[in-house]
């Protein structure tokens, strides 16, 4: 009887090695095409480690990058199984060609995805958000700040579809939101002030609106004055002022989305999976503006693993 079981046990595991191996030398032709918005560090970083997460096992026959510009020389002939666009541009350059090849889009924030004109085909077509989950930011609140519960945001035009996710993700984390509409450049500091008066602390969320390069110190500044911190979306954010951020590097979102094209390419193609939010993430801190508002804050290892710790109870 043992030797009966042992013979099948390893029947089980030839069947198994075979199969995996069939597959992995079936994704072994697959050839992927990298579309780049921009040849700048984040973008070269992000594609070096989606090219080595491919490569190491031998997952597929070709990986070549092109820039965005090159698409018109490649649009008859795409020569490539899947496309991979990292970031805005390269994705709203592919979106508007002729192109009819499954693409994974990066370093996009969700709302630019979800602008992009898309057919009948949207099952072909997914991303792997640069933003980060309404849930994860207001858990990066509760682990920095656990006594201010107060949370104020602004939401511009483009953002305020996220109302929803943003009142789901503070019930489930025990938090109350004060929220104003911003709909215009004219509304954005009285509506600042206003939300300020009853917060403890201000949530930015990406918008092009409220969040950029001409409004970004005033609201820095004003939050700071009223003593109600400003928790960000990204570490230059943070370098800029902002107490703290929870942010996904290019390496992270270059690893998961190997992980993720892998896993497809062993199932053989077909439809992408939905388009989700990054599962790899860092936390960044201002100590200095800490120190400055008399915060006495944990290192941001502590911060990163009491957020992870949270969203495995939530």
């Amino acid at each position: 009887m043992n030797l009966i079981k042992t013979i099948l046990a390893l029947c089980a595991l030839y069947l198994g090695t075979a199969l995996y191996t069939d597959a992995a030398a079936a994704a072994s032709e697959w050839r992927v095409l990298v579309v780049l918005s921009e040849t700048t560090a984040p973008y070269v970083e992000l594609t070096q480690v989606l090219r080595a997460s491919l490569e190491k096992k031998g997952w597929v026959k070709k990986f070549q990058t092109v820039q965005t510009s090159q698409l018109n020389e490649l649009d008859a002939g795409l020569p490539g199984d899947l496309l991979v666009t990292v970031g805005v541009k390269a994705a709203e350059a592919v979106a508007a060609s002729t192109v009819s090849v499954p693409t994974f889009n990066l370093l996009i924030p969700r709302q630019s995805f979800e602008s992009l004109p898309r057919g009948a085909g949207k099952n072909w077509v997914s991303a792997l958000y640069l933003d980060q989950p309404m849930v994860r930011q207001l858990q990066l609140i509760k682990a920095t700040l656990p006594a201010r519960d107060n949370v104020g945001i602004l939401l511009g035009p483009t953002s305020q579809d996220r109302l929803r996710e943003l009142q789901t993700s503070a019930r489930q984390s025990h938090m109350k939101l004060k929220i104003e509409l911003v709909n215009s450049e004219e509304q954005l500091l009285p509506a600042l002030k206003k939300v300020l008066m009853d917060s403890d602390v201000l949530l930015a969320v990406p918008d092009p609106l409220v969040f950029n390069r001409d409004t970004a110190q005033n609201v820095l500044l004003t939050s700071y004055r009223a003593k109600a911190p400003l928790f960000a979306f990204s570490k230059s954010y943070v370098t800029a002022g902002a107490l703290a951020a929870v942010y996904s590097t290019p390496a992270q979102i270059g690893q998961q989305a190997g992980e993720i094209i892998q896993r497809y390419l062993q199932a053989g193609g077909g439809a992408l999976p939905p388009p989700q939010y990054p599962e790899y993430f860092s936390v960044s801190v201002n100590y200095q503006v800490a120190r400055s508002l008399g915060l006495v804050l944990d290192d941001e290892a502590t911060l990163l693993e009491r957020i992870k710790v949270s969203a495995e109870h939530e």
